[in-house]
């Protein structure tokens, strides 16, 4: 998914990040250090194939378990609607700092030029931030989302928060847009110190990187060509057992056991949260508080392809009021013959699309689209449509984590990440501690931290 189109922003104006992802996840893997004996790794997400892709380095005896038909996790692609491949999950690449713009880039992926512009729905009107500068309240919002990753005051939501600015309520939907729905939650249950705190651990860059010429689950699968012969595709696991003395036991949803050394689990927060896995002693209560303190919410891509562009040919990205906070212009420097809006929603918003039967919830979007830009334009133009609504993906069920007010911020996510007696580790975006949670960047570094600490036990 989409992360913090806003970092540009904050980051200026806050005077850049600081490095503390580099304390926690940047370490390098120990090419010394084998460990003869047998790793599984449970999803073959970014983060269980980078787990695999540094064990197979390493030498090791590793098998990946994937729940689902493929890899990728939230890294997914939409093949056919139109004559490029459309990102039904993560959509850009967050800043030059990372192994994973690193994949990118030798993949001879080329990146879409990040000139475009944004505009906003104010009332029944679509402007430009210049159009907007005499805009009082309007330029009352931008500062509201500037300071929102610069906070230190006491802990609230987003809604107490431009409460207490006493934001305006034509405006409150910018701010809504491009903070909350960024971090993948409802406006009412995100923690504005806890982004704070991650926005200042941020390492990765400012920039962000739209791939033009392939899909990114495309770099995954090559990247890791050799870790995809290991993945064992349709095998949900749905017991662990790590009893002392003795090596962990697997048990997947057919009642299959198999024993191994050491275990990696890379699934998804709300897959833990909801104990689809059981353990067996239990987690310790570090953990689970921890899986109680950082949230999972709703989140969707509803992705329109047009007969013709109706919106301006500089559009990058527009932020309305209507049932999707924001749509970017998907085919914007990747197709000069199709013509695609990309919505995406995030939260109790997208909580609200869920709930409708999926014609509904099209022409509940395009209607807004309507609004926007005249009537009959966009549903006039319309010639196909698709939704990807990640809530109802069985192994995933949500977004991506965020952080919660009273959560207890990276120290939580630390807490969640810390192994347990030498024999289960964990990794994925949501335990990263140092500032790149809900990034794919941030579970690949999750697992070199993860590795780094299965190699540095070994007995």
């Amino acid at each position: 998914m989409q992360r913090r189109k806003f970092i540009k922003n904050t980051l200026l104006a806050s005077g850049g990040a600081l490095g503390l992802g580099a304390c926690e996840d940047k370490t390098a893997i120990n090419r010394d250090r084998k460990f003869e004996g047998t790793v599984a790794i449970i999803g073959a997400g970014a983060a269980g194939l980078y787990a695999g892709y540094l064990l197979e380095e390493n030498k090791t005896n590793y098998t990946i378990f994937e729940a689902s038909d493929q890899i990728g996790g939230r890294v997914r692609s939409l093949k056919g609607l139109v004559d490029f491949e459309v990102e039904l999950g993560a959509e850009e690449i967050h800043g030059k700092n990372s192994e994973w713009y690193k994949w990118a880039k030798d993949s001879g992926a080329g990146f879409v030029s990040d000139n475009a512009t944004d505009y906003y729905q104010i009332g029944n009107l679509l402007r430009t931030e210049s159009q907007l500068s005499g805009d009082v309240e309007f330029r009352a919002a931008q500062t509201a989302i500037q300071q929102a990753t610069n906070y230190s005051g006491a802990d609230v939501n987003l809604v107490q928060y431009m409460d207490n600015l006493r934001l305006a309520a034509r405006v409150r939907h910018v701010v809504e847009a491009q903070v909350a729905n960024e971090y993948g939650a409802a406006p009412n249950r995100l923690s504005v110190r806890g982004i704070t705190e991650e926005d200042q651990a941020w390492s990765a860059g400012s920039d962000n990187y739209a791939v033009s010429n392939r899909a990114l689950q495309t770099i995954l699968r090559d990247k890791c060509s050799a870790v995809l012969p290991k993945v064992k595709l349709n095998t949900p696991i749905k017991r662990i057992d790590y009893a002392a003395n003795a090596r962990v036991s697997i048990e997947d949803a057919q009642g299959l056991r198999q024993s191994f050394d050491k275990v990696l689990i890379t699934v998804p927060l709300t897959i833990l949260q909801n104990s689809e896995i059981q353990f067996s002693p239990a987690l310790p209560d570090a953990k689970l508080n921890a899986l109680k303190r950082i949230g999972m919410g709703a989140g969707m891509k509803v992705i329109l392809a047009f007969s013709r562009r109706f919106w301006a040919a500089d559009t990058g990205c527009i932020i309305s009021s209507g049932a999707i906070p924001k749509y970017w212009v998907s085919s914007l420097g990747r197709s000069s013959q199709a013509f695609v809006l990309t919505g995406f929603v995030m939260g109790s918003k997208a909580e609200a699309l869920s709930g409708l039967p999926t014609a509904t919830a099209i022409q509940t979007v395009v209607r807004d689209l309507d609004a926007m830009y005249g009537a009959g334009v966009a549903s006039g133009a319309l010639v196909n449509a698709r939704i990807m609504d990640w809530t109802k993906e069985p192994f995933i069920k949500g977004a991506y984590s965020y952080p919660l007010v009273g959560g207890g911020g990276l120290a939580t996510r630390q807490d969640l990440a810390a192994p347990v007696q030498r024999k289960l580790y964990f990794a994925g975006e949501a335990t990263h501690y140092g500032g790149h949670s809900g990034t794919v960047h941030g579970a690949m570094e999750s697992s070199q931290r993860a590795v780094e600490e299965l190699l540095r036990e070994i007995e």
